[in-house]
């Protein structure tokens, strides 16, 4: 088995027929050697061609029947990818595709490049998560994956398309609503976690000097909730009356605070006119 080079690739993409090359779609430039090249020393750069989205319907933008062009990924969310290059391998080449540096050191990481039989035919598709803390964009066009190809010693016995005669590689809609579309759930599990801390403060018990320390606590817990969903509700596009109601109870929890600290006050004044009064008492005897 051996690895094709450059010129191996080339002599193939740019063969007359009735040679078939093992990539159908690929653009080679003027100058095919060139930095820019799809045609890299030992591979070939192909391209995103449709991108699928977990949650549709099979016709709506981004199902199976109507992918989409672009797409911008939010942190932790997912999407199925296909490439705009189709491969065609005969039964002595074999394949094997990774995400290139300039992908995944942006954080988008993909799950199932990975080997290609020989004898595929049809595009390659894969499974991305934005891992990043910013936002990914997704476009038609750009590279997306990185896929070297071998030359086997024989032809195998019985190979894809002998296996797999109707297959495309094309996603179908069980597949892509196979995934979630946030892939670790960050608009529940703030959702979760708001309600959570609001049940909390509604147990604070009765006894001031108890209830002040709870209500204080639970204030700095409520506030650092408020400052997340309102981060988050700039990338998610929190519906405003769900921030309303946010921003109204925490205004309750303030004035709950000042119903409590001027009821201590007044406590500590009235222990201290007690405490006078008797010490008066004291001297006059």
């Amino acid at each position: 088995m051996s690895l094709l080079r450059d010129q191996d690739l080339i002599a193939n993409l740019t063969a007359q027929a009735p040679t078939t090359p093992y990539v159908e779609g690929v653009e080679i430039p003027a100058d095919p050697y060139s930095k820019d090249s799809p045609i890299q020393p030992s591979s070939i750069d192909l391209h995103i061609g449709g991108i699928y989205l977990p949650g549709t319907r099979k016709k709506d933008e981004g199902g199976e029947g109507n992918p989409k062009a672009d797409h911008t990924l939010q942190t932790g969310e997912t999407a199925v990818v296909t490439t705009k290059e189709k491969l065609k391998f005969p039964a002595n080449i074999a394949g094997f595709g990774f995400p290139p540096s300039r992908v995944s050191f942006r954080g988008l990481l993909m799950t199932n490049p990975g080997h290609v039989d020989p004898g595929y035919e049809g595009v390659m598709r894969f499974t991305v998560i934005n891992m990043a803390k910013e936002a990914y964009h997704l476009s038609s066009g750009d590279r997306i994956v990185r896929l070297l190809l071998f030359r086997m010693d024989s032809d195998a016995h019985t190979d894809w398309k002998q296996r797999n005669p109707a297959g495309s590689g094309l996603p179908t809609q069980a597949d892509i609503n196979r995934l979630s579309k946030d892939f670790v759930d960050v608009e529940s599990r703030a959702k979760r976690i708001a309600k959570a801390q609001g049940v909390k403060v509604g147990l604070i018990l009765t006894s001031a000097f108890a209830l002040l320390g709870v209500v204080l606590q639970a204030h700095l817990i409520y506030r650092q909730g408020i400052e997340d969903l309102k981060k988050r509700q700039d990338m998610a596009e929190y519906d405003l009356k769900n921030r309303v109601d946010v921003e109204r109870k925490l205004q309750d929890f303030d004035n709950r605070l000042n119903q409590l600290q001027q009821l201590l006050s007044e406590q500590k004044k009235s222990q201290n006119s007690g405490r006078t009064a008797r010490n008066t008492n004291g001297q006059h005897q």
